[in-house]
């Protein structure tokens, strides 16, 4: 069963937490507002029958200052409700956007598979931008509608109780009508914004391949792709709309025919001797004025259930339970062990990229892994780097569970390389410290000379406040490379995972890499993941894997010897 949109919206009551004293001045002003439009209806019936009876003018004058008085204390309110509200809706929603930013950042490699990067920038910027539109704006309105109606069945009871017994029932089965259609325009709302966030990691995925499908004649295909995708959306959200807009005219016509009821009843009662002139103007103002919220309540349901879609897109986003429990315990000082005991692990249910790996290093000892495409060797390093944890079995760290490590703990003192090397659109200095100002430049300056960039980053225009990605000063392949071993050696790791560091490297530019590695790996206990195995010279030990389990383990040199291992035929054929 959905739940109804004010249920939904609720997630956001815990971030209005520490604006208390704003909540209760917005909580004042709301129905201030209320009571002022209420009031201006009441000052016209006296202004009128005051007119008619020939009151003295100084009487008409009085009431003329007090209708204007409201109406310019209704301006004041009404502009301070707004601003107020926009201003506590902003905070919270950014508070949450926060929240959601962080918790994405800590999750595994796992969640952004599902979810592709421009499903996220639509989830976390443009769903939670509408959620700020509702909170300072929707919500208010609607509370203040809602009250408004309660209101104007008072007032009319207070003027003649035959009034209110013609508009009760427009009122009632106003909110009846609504109470039964809440909630069913959600489901195809929901369809219509996964179907947007969907068109998005599309185009985000596209573009940032944009040279590779004109180079591969992929051109005509995307642009098809495109238009699948939007006829999809368009559909979807023809749905949406479709269910959304029927109601608002019932209600519509409800309230007309109650203003022209009223308008009747006025008339007879006027006519009758029981109704003055004032009143009866004062009850069609009231009529008038009833309509309003009412159709304001209506209609604007359909921009509350998108609200309330966005927020139950974003609950996914959000933790649904605590992380689990972890020990902050340090990590043994120098080189750390790093262990595979009988892991398996797999990324899809039931196909297996690891079975049964299992080896253990010493502090400081090498271990290069090799085999074929697909054997599971980068999943190695992502296991002892806790970005995936096993099904069975335990990747230890300095003699952990790595899934017992606090993350901080562990991340401070284990560096992971990979081939793949993100350049922020940033500054040197900040591409390498990762926005830390605590990182002193000297600090900065000794990294890029163990990973031999000191002339490259001397000879940039701005030195280490030179900007860097896209848009910026482009780098080379083999840049990019030492620019990754510069940042892993800011942070002096006592294990160091290495990803296929060379994949990307010419033999040229690879002979240029190999000196600034060996100086990373000195006095450090290391993983080598490699495609090419003649670069594994300066490891201890050789891991084979083949299908995701262990055929060969043994010492670099003995098995380089040995003409029937399968290390060398490895470097036999490469």
């Amino acid at each position: 069963m959905t739940a109804s949109p004010l249920r939904q919206l609720s997630l956001l009551i815990r971030y209005l937490r520490g604006e208390r004293p704003a909540v209760l001045l917005l909580a004042v002003l709301v129905p201030l507002g209320v009571v002022l439009q209420l009031a201006a209806p009441y000052l016209l019936r006296r202004f009128v029958d005051s007119a008619l009876t020939q009151r003295p003018a100084q009487a008409l004058f009085t009431v003329s200052l007090w209708y204007l008085a409201a109406a310019v204390a209704l301006l004041g309110a009404t502009i301070g409700a707004d601003a107020l509200a926009s201003r506590l809706a902003w905070r919270a929603t950014n508070r949450l956007r926060a929240d959601l930013v962080a918790h994405s950042l800590r999750r595994s490699a796992r969640f952004y598979q599902r979810h592709p990067p421009g499903e996220l920038v639509d989830r976390i910027d443009s769903d939670v931008t509408r959620l700020a539109s509702v909170m300072s704006a929707l919500l208010l309105e609607v509370a203040a509608q809602a009250l408004l109606v309660g209101g104007i069945l008072a007032a009319l009871f207070l003027l003649d109780w035959r009034l209110a017994l013609v508009f009760a029932p427009v009122a009632a089965g106003t909110l009846v009508l609504l109470r039964r259609l809440v909630g069913r325009a959600m489901p195809f709302v929901a369809a219509r914004r996964q179907s947007s966030a969907e068109l998005l990691g599309f185009l985000e995925e596209r573009l940032a391949a944009a040279e590779d499908l004109r180079v591969n004649g992929a051109f005509d295909a995307t642009l098809a792709d495109l238009e699948r995708r939007q006829a999809e959306l368009y559909r979807r959200a023809r749905d949406a709309a479709r269910v959304s807009v029927r109601w608002p005219a019932t209600v519509q016509g409800l309230s007309t025919a109650s203003v022209v009821l009223a308008l009747a009843v006025s008339v007879w009662l006027h006519s009758a001797g029981r109704l003055t002139t004032g009143t009866a103007f004062a009850a069609l103002s009231y009529a008038m004025l009833l309509r309003r919220p009412l159709l304001a309540i209506t209609t604007r349901f359909q921009d509350l259930e998108e609200a309330a879609v966005c927020v139950r897109r974003l609950r996914d986003l959000l933790p649904r339970r605590p992380p689990a429990d972890t020990t902050a315990t340090a990590l043994p000082p120098g080189p750390l062990t790093a262990a595979l005991d009988r892991v398996t692990f797999s990324y899809e249910p039931g196909e297996p990229v690891l079975r049964e790996v299992s080896f253990r290093l010493e502090p400081g000892e090498r271990l290069g892994i090799v085999g074929r495409t697909g054997s599971g060797k980068s999943s190695v390093l992502r296991l002892l780097f806790a970005l995936h944890h096993p099904e069975r079995g335990a990747a230890r760290v300095g003699g952990a569970d790595v899934r017992t490590l606090d993350t901080a703990v562990l991340r401070r003192r284990v560096a992971l390389v990979t081939q793949e090397v993100q350049v922020f659109h940033a500054s040197l200095r900040d591409n390498l410290t990762f926005f830390d100002p605590a990182v002193d430049d000297g600090r900065v300056r000794d990294a890029l000379r163990e990973a031999g960039l000191t002339d490259w980053w001397r000879a940039l225009p701005d030195g280490l406040d030179t900007v860097l990605g896209t848009g910026a000063r482009g780098m080379s392949a083999g840049e990019e490379q030492l620019l990754s071993l510069a940042r892993a050696f800011l942070r002096d790791p006592a294990l160091v995972l290495l990803d296929e560091p060379t994949a990307r490297l010419d033999p040229h530019t690879e002979a240029l890499l190999l000196p600034a590695l060996e100086r990373l790996l000195t006095g450090r206990t290391a993983v080598v993941v490699q495609h090419r195995p003649h670069a594994l010279g300066h490891v201890d030990r050789i891991l084979v894997l083949d299908e995701g389990t262990v055929v060969e383990d043994g010492r670099r040199t003995v098995l380089a010897a040995d003409p029937t291992s399968r290390f060398h035929g490895l470097l036999g054929a490469g």
